[in-house]
């Protein structure tokens, strides 16, 4: 069975599949949406079922068939990668993937070339690409990945059957990891609520003893709503420089702030992802009314968003420290 460790995008895939059971397959599809939501692990799974060579259906793939089981061991010579090198996705993986794509198939029906990160093509390599949209050699298909579709030129864009991939929903993330982890509901909940529906953000998390870092990061913002100076300049270095983990640590932050305000408009837990935490929610929620815990979301949320457009990090750390001390 196809898509079997597909999460949470259901949709995307009962319209990938009815267009290959129409055989209605157009020549190049754009995947977007943020990073970590499965949008590669969908263009593997359509590429094995494209290629399968005992199909039960044309929707279908065996995962046991010499083409299914290469697709698994990612030695597929019908399928193809391009990553981008350092900044940019080079012009020469696109004239070499040009060249490929001039020869017929080595094995399967299709050869399938995934661009990923295909916002970070140069200009150069952008144009290039138009070509081969433009005429697109039979018996190929392209999967253009992009957390970014707007940095793609509109001439790619129009050129690309779209299909968008939200972020997961807590509730798909936390069954995940009970499922196949073995997780308690509460640690499930924990990690799937502040993975920002990002499952491979939630792996991460977990590999990383998540659980010591979210405790770490919560106590330390209690101690900047004491306004002691010693303990808020710690909390600022704690965060590090570097970008995962400060955007971890404000993930944790906004759910904290989210927490109390939940609380205090509910005096419910059950809905809560830092249940075990009441230690910390339940005064929080005492502390700050609904108002002012609104705008705490805010702040962290636009350091969020500034650390995403790759502003100064202490800089922006230290704002927010300010604006969360003395709103």
């Amino acid at each position: 069975m196809s898509f079997k460790n597909i999460h949470g995008h259901e949709r995307q895939v009962r319209f990938l599949l009815m267009t290959l059971e129409r055989k209605r397959m157009p020549h190049a599809y754009l995947f977007s949406g943020m990073t970590g939501v499965g949008k590669r692990s969908v263009a593997l799974e359509l590429a094995k079922v494209i290629n399968c060579a005992d199909k039960a259906s044309p929707a279908d793939a065996c995962d046991r068939c010499p083409s299914c089981l290469k697709m698994t061991q990612g030695n597929h010579p019908d399928f193809v990668s391009i990553e981008p090198e350092g900044q940019f996705v080079r012009i020469e993986s696109i004239r070499s993937m040009q060249n490929q794509m001039q020869f017929a198939p080595l094995e399967g029906p299709y050869r399938i070339v995934v661009v990923n990160d295909a916002d970070k093509m140069h200009i150069t390599s952008a144009n290039a690409l138009l070509k081969t949209l433009e005429e697109p050699p039979p018996r190929n298909l392209l999967v253009l990945i992009t957390a970014n579709p707007n940095g793609l030129p509109r001439t790619i864009l129009s050129r690309c059957q779209r299909i968008h991939f939200p972020p997961l929903g807590r509730e798909v993330i936390a069954s995940h990891f009970v499922k196949q982890h073995g997780s308690t509901d509460a640690d499930a909940s924990m990690i799937a609520g502040t993975s920002g529906g990002n499952l491979a953000r939630a792996i991460e998390m977990v590999q990383e003893d998540f659980k010591s870092l979210r405790d770490r990061t919560m106590e330390d913002l209690t101690a900047i709503h004491d306004k002691n100076m010693m303990k808020m300049l710690t909390f600022t270095n704690n965060f590090g420089k570097d970008r995962t983990d400060i955007v971890r640590k404000l993930d944790i932050i906004q759910s904290c702030y989210r927490d109390a305000l939940v609380y205090r408009e509910t005096g419910k837990e059950r809905s809560l992802l830092n249940r075990d935490r009441m230690d910390i929610i339940e005064p929080l929620s005492r502390r700050f009314d609904g108002k002012r815990l609104l705008e705490h979301l805010r702040t962290v949320g636009q350091a969020l968003q500034a650390i995403d457009r790759n502003a100064n990090k202490a800089l922006t750390l230290e704002a927010m420290m300010f604006k969360l001390v003395h709103q």
